[in-house]
C-alpha cells in the first residue's frame, strides 16, 4: 500500500502545482495611455482651423438681385430630346426669348417672346401667355428656365414631357 501511494505522489504533486498555477494572476499589459493636447500657454497666438463647409441637400436660395444672362445654345440629351434656346435678360427685363424643344415622337414645344408679356421682374422674371407661365431664376452657377401649364405652346400631349432648360452662367451652354 505504501508503494501505491508513493507512485501516486508525483501525480498528486503535479495536480497541486497545476491548481495553484491556475489561480495565479497573469500579468496583463498596462492600459493604453491617452495623450491629450496641452492647452497653449497664455499669451501665445492661437492657431485655428477653418470650420468645414456646411453641406446641405436643400437647394440654394434665389438671390435678390436682378437677373442678367445672355445665351444662344442648343442641346441633346440621352433620351433624344433636342432643344434650342435664345435668351437675353438684362436687369431682370427679358429682351429676347425664343425656345424650341423637340421630344421626338412625343411632340414639340415652341416659345417666342412676342406671344408673352412679362409680369414679374425681380427676383425671377416671369413671362405669361394665357395659362402658360415661363419663369427664370438663377441658382448657383446656373439659370433655370421653367415652363408651366404650356399645353397651348406644344403639340398635343408634348407638354407632359417638357422639362426645364438649364443654362450655365460660366459657359453659356444649356441642357
Amino acid at each position: 500500500m505504501i508503494r501505491r501511494w508513493r507512485g501516486g505522489l508525483p501525480l498528486a504533486a503535479a495536480l497541486t502545482v497545476a491548481l495553484v498555477a491556475g489561480c495565479a494572476q497573469v500579468a496583463s499589459p498596462p492600459p493604453p495611455t491617452v495623450t491629450r493636447p496641452q492647452p497653449a500657454p497664455p499669451g501665445a497666438p492661437e492657431a485655428r482651423r477653418p470650420a468645414p463647409p456646411i453641406k446641405s441637400s436643400k437647394p440654394l436660395p434665389i438671390p435678390e438681385r436682378p437677373l442678367a444672362v445672355k445665351t444662344e445654345c442648343s442641346y441633346r440629351d440621352d433620351v433624344g430630346t433636342e432643344g434650342r434656346l435664345v435668351l437675353d435678360v438684362q436687369a431682370s427685363r427679358v429682351q429676347r426669348f425664343w425656345s424650341q424643344v423637340d421630344m421626338g415622337s412625343k411632340g414639340r414645344c415652341s416659345f417666342d417672346l412676342s406671344t408673352f408679356r412679362q409680369t414679374t421682374f425681380t427676383p425671377s422674371p416671369t413671362l405669361v401667355a394665357g395659362a402658360c407661365t415661363v419663369r427664370m431664376w438663377e441658382q448657383g452657377d446656373q439659370v433655370t428656365v421653367s415652363y408651366q401649364n404650356c399645353a397651348s405652346q406644344c403639340s398635343p400631349g408634348a407638354h407632359e414631357y417638357l422639362w426645364p432648360t438649364l443654362v450655365s452662367r460660366k459657359t453659356g451652354t444649356c441642357r
